[in-house]
């Protein structure tokens, strides 16, 4: 299956993040951006049906299984949007790459 075939989403996990002063740790939900692949469902100790949704994470490309409720597609102009934003930001650092090499050979 090609990324181009995969819708994006919006999807939000729960991590647990150690506080610096003490040593216990608390969750904290975390939104991310991802590839929609599959629905899927299992059942809980209960026998209670469980729905999730098998999202690959656009920065790692690991597969994370998340709750049906904590997935939103994207419409097409957040994609945009979100597309828009990530060329500004890599042109920005192709300008700052380029800076000190262009000093150099100003020298």
């Amino acid at each position: 299956m090609n990324r181009t075939d995969l819708r994006l989403v919006q999807y939000s996990v729960t991590q647990k993040v150690k506080s610096k002063k003490s040593k216990k740790s608390t969750s904290k939900k975390v939104k991310a951006i991802g590839y929609f692949h599959i629905w899927g469902a299992n059942a809980d100790k209960k026998g209670n049906e469980k729905f999730y949704a098998l999202i690959e994470d656009a920065n790692t490309g690991s597969l994370v299984e998340v709750a049906h409720k904590d997935v939103r597609f994207l419409t097409e102009d957040e994609v945009e949007m979100l597309y828009n934003q990530t060329e500004e930001i890599l042109l920005k650092e192709e300008v700052v790459a380029e800076g000190p090499a262009e000093e150099a050979k100003a020298e």
